[in-house]
C-alpha cells in the first residue's frame, strides 16, 4: 500500500470518525431541537388557546361591553327624557308656586280684609249690644211704667165701674129718694120729727132700719178697700148710709163700710178701720146697720 493510499485512507478514517462524530452531534442537537420545537409547538398552541381564549373573553367583553353602552345609551337617553320631563315638572311647579304665591298674597289680602271686616262687625256688634242694653233699660222702664198704667187703669176701671153703677141708678135713686122723701116727710111730720133732726140721725147710720146683709166681694181700687154687699136699694140701703162688718165665727168687729153706690139688690163703699182688721174682711162676712150691744 503506498503512502498516498495510506493517507488517504488515514484521512477516509478520519473523515468517517469526523462524520460520525458530526452525525452524532447533529442528530443529538436534531432531537433537541425537535424537542425545543415541539415543547414551542405546544407552548404557541397553548398560547393561541390562550388567545383564542383571551380574544372569545374579549369578543364577549366587547358584547358586553356593546350591550353595557347600547344600555347607557338608553338609560343616558332616559334620563334625558326624565330630566327634560323634570325640568318640565320643574317649570310646572315654578309657574304652580308662582299661581299659589298670587293666590296666596290674595288670600292674606282677603284674611286682612275680613280681619278689618271682622273687627268691624265686632265693634258694630259692641255698639250693638251697647244699643240692646240701653234698649232694655228703656224697655223696662217702658214695661215698668206699663205695669204702672196698667194699675192705673185698673184702678180707674174699677172707678169706672163705681161710676157707671152710679151713672146707671142716680135717676133710679134720685126718683126713689123723692117718693121716700115725700113719704119720710110725712111720716116724720106726722111723728112731731123735723128735717134736720132725721138728716143728722141718718148721717151716722145709727138711727137707720135694721139691714144685715153679707160682704159679696172685696179690692181694692187706688190703694183703698172696697167692698160689695149683698143688699141694695130694695132693703132700703143709701148712699152715705154705714155698715158695721162684723166676723161672724168670733164676732169681732172689722171695720165700717161706708155707701157710696148703690144697685137694686147691692152696694159698695169704702172700707175704714184698723188696717189689720181692715185685712180680715173677706166675702160671708157679715155687715150690719145696727151695732149689737157690747161690739167692739
Amino acid at each position: 500500500m503506498s503512502t498516498l493510499t495510506k493517507i488517504f485512507v488515514g484521512l477516509l478514517v478520519v473523515l468517517s470518525l469526523l462524520l460520525s462524530a458530526a452525525t452524532i452531534t447533529f442528530v443529538s442537537a436534531l432531537g433537541n431541537q425537535r424537542k425545543a420545537l415541539l415543547a414551542q409547538i405546544e407552548a404557541t398552541q397553548s398560547a393561541q388557546a390562550k388567545a383564542d381564549a383571551a380574544a372569545a373573553s374579549a369578543a364577549a367583553d366587547a358584547a358586553r361591553s356593546a350591550d353595557n353602552y347600547r344600555l347607557a345609551t338608553n338609560t343616558i337617553e332616559s334620563m334625558k327624557l326624565q330630566a327634560n320631563q323634570a325640568g318640565q315638572l320643574i317649570a310646572d311647579r315654578d309657574a304652580q308656586l308662582q299661581d299659589a304665591k298670587t293666590k296666596l298674597a290674595m288670600m292674606v289680602a282677603e284674611v286682612t280684609r275680613i280681619g278689618e271686616a271682622l273687627k268691624a262687625s265686632e265693634d258694630a256688634k259692641a255698639k250693638q249690644a251697647e244699643m240692646i242694653v240701653a234698649q232694655r233699660a228703656t224697655l223696662d222702664q217702658r214695661q215698668t211704667e206699663a205695669a204702672q198704667m196698667n194699675t192705673q187703669i185698673n184702678d180707674l176701671t174699677n172707678k169706672l165701674e163705681v161710676t157707671e153703677k152710679e151713672r146707671r141708678f142716680a135717676t133710679e135713686q134720685l126718683e126713689q129718694a123723692r117718693q121716700e122723701n115725700t113719704k119720710l116727710g110725712a111720716a116724720l111730720q106726722d111723728r112731731g120729727i123735723s128735717p134736720d133732726q132725721a138728716i143728722a140721725t141718718a148721717g151716722t147710720g145709727r138711727g137707720a132700719p135694721k139691714i144685715n146683709g153679707v160682704v159679696r166681694e172685696v179690692r181694692t181700687i187706688a190703694g183703698k178697700p172696697y167692698a160689695t154687699i149683698s143688699v141694695g136699694s130694695v132693703d132700703n140701703v143709701i148712699k152715705g148710709m154705714q155698715f158695721d162688718v162684723v166676723d161672724r165665727a168670733s164676732g169681732n168687729f172689722l171695720g165700717v163700710l161706708t155707701i157710696d153706690a148703690v144697685e137694686y139688690n147691692e152696694s159698695a163703699g169704702i172700707l175704714q178701720g184698723p188696717q189689720d182688721k181692715v185685712a180680715q174682711v173677706r166675702p160671708g162676712v157679715e155687715v150690719r146697720t145696727q151695732r149689737a150691744a157690747g161690739l167692739n
